[in-house]
């Protein structure tokens, strides 16, 4: 059953709502992004699978495919995935991002079972998910989680240093931090104080 004041989308439908923060979700409405619950071995496959599909469309879109998600929040599955381009994105941009990308999750039955679709941008809290990533943002200031404890600490927040080595860098008020990306459990670029908080929430 749909939530409360939510209409599922058919299966045969590709008409996303644009929402006021430049989401365009699967579902009818508007709500804020949520952190999704630990996701589990299946559906990472099926976040792999949406890349792949994903991937060749943005190329052809113009765009860069920044993120994808997939995984549960309640009883909510959600595939949700961020583009971006230079100057930033449109709602159009998103809509007919969505649109193509539905198709090709439709056709190949990428998907099981019942989801929601969202594309949108990546927002000021941009995830930064390669060396390449690092590279374009050095110079911003940004936050780093650890697969294991540095120094008996996991978070570090800072100015980021371009790579070298195949090692991502940092500057903090510490000192300067050099990590193995394959030691990387999460980084995103940090815009306040505020968002360093949501950041941790939902990466511990």
């Amino acid at each position: 059953m749909a939530p409360p004041g939510r209409v599922p989308r058919r299966r045969d439908s590709h008409l996303p709502t644009p929402s006021t923060s430049g989401m365009v979700r699967g579902w009818s409405g508007a709500g804020a992004t949520t952190p999704f619950l630990s996701p589990t071995g299946v559906e990472l496959e099926v976040r792999e699978e949406v890349r792949q599909l994903a991937q060749p469309l943005a190329e052809e879109a113009g765009v860069e495919l920044v993120d994808v998600e997939f995984g549960a929040y309640g009883s909510r599955r959600v595939v949700r995935v961020l583009i971006d381009k230079p100057g930033g994105v449109t709602v159009g941009d998103c809509a007919a991002f969505s649109r193509r990308l539905s198709d090709c999750l439709e056709m190949n039955q990428t998907v099981p079972g019942r989801y929601e679709l969202e594309v949108s941008s990546p927002g000021v809290d941009r995830p930064l998910r390669s060396l390449e990533a690092m590279q374009r943002f050095a110079g911003q200031r940004a936050w780093v989680a650890l697969k294991e404890p540095r120094e008996g600490r996991r978070h570090f927040e800072g100015e980021l240093l371009a790579p070298e080595d195949g090692r991502a860098g940092m500057r903090t008020e510490e000192g300067t931090y050099w990590f193995e990306w394959a030691d990387v459990k999460s980084a995103r670029l940090v815009t306040d104080p505020w968002g360093v908080a949501r950041s941790r929430g939902r990466t511990q």
